[in-house]
């Protein structure tokens, strides 16, 4: 994509065929003396955030220090519960089907009505929790049939599988810690940047 500058601003934006539908590019690209004689730019991007974190919408194209630039909006996703509401404000709640509703119409009986526990739109730090909890859970499996033997037959469990599985456990304690403590999408973002799983045995 090109943006077409005149007179130090953006006069249009589009593909060479777009601007120039009268021109024949060989190879569909335009040499460094057309790009001059026409005041064409290549457009570059402007800065996309994490996507796990945030979301990104494209915006217009602008000159950033005299560069076509696509510019991009970051929008923090949430990092905390929220409870859920609609358009115009009101809480929402958990639904369930009424197989005895009777609305006195004549229609068929049974309807989805409220419960009365919250909607809870779940933040980052849900996500992120329920994530290392399943890591964590997936790093234990391999051994937790030693824990059972041990459990019913007194059998020792290995030294190393011990040692591996408090490491384990302990990694999940100060992730879990780390990610409530979080203030803002980056500082989770550093967080889950920082795992440290011990190496299985």
């Amino acid at each position: 994509m090109y943006a077409q500058i005149t007179d130090g601003a953006i006069a249009a934006t589009g593909t060479l065929k777009q601007l120039f539908p009268n021109t024949s590019f060989p190879g569909g690209i335009a040499d460094s003396d057309f790009k001059t004689a026409n005041g064409l730019q290549d457009i570059v991007l402007g800065e996309q955030k994490d996507r796990k974190y945030y979301y990104v919408t494209q915006g217009d194209v602008t000159l950033v220090g005299g560069v076509a630039t696509q510019g991009f909006t970051n929008t923090a996703m949430a990092i905390e519960d929220v409870d859920a509401v609609d358009s115009d404000g009101n809480q929402l709640y958990v639904q369930e089907w009424d197989a005895d509703f009777d609305n006195g119409e004549g229609e068929e009986p049974g309807k989805m009505v409220d419960t009365s526990e919250k909607l809870i739109t779940r933040g980052l730090k849900h996500t992120m929790k329920a994530q290392i909890k399943s890591q964590a859970n997936s790093a234990l499996a391999p051994t937790d049939w030693m824990v059972i033997r041990k459990a019913e037959r007194d059998v020792a469990i290995p030294d190393a599988t011990v040692t591996y599985r408090a490491a384990v456990i302990t990694e999940y304690g100060r992730l879990k810690t780390a990610i409530t403590g979080a203030a803002d999408v980056d500082a989770l973002a550093v967080v889950m940047g920082a795992q440290n799983w011990p190496d299985a045995v």
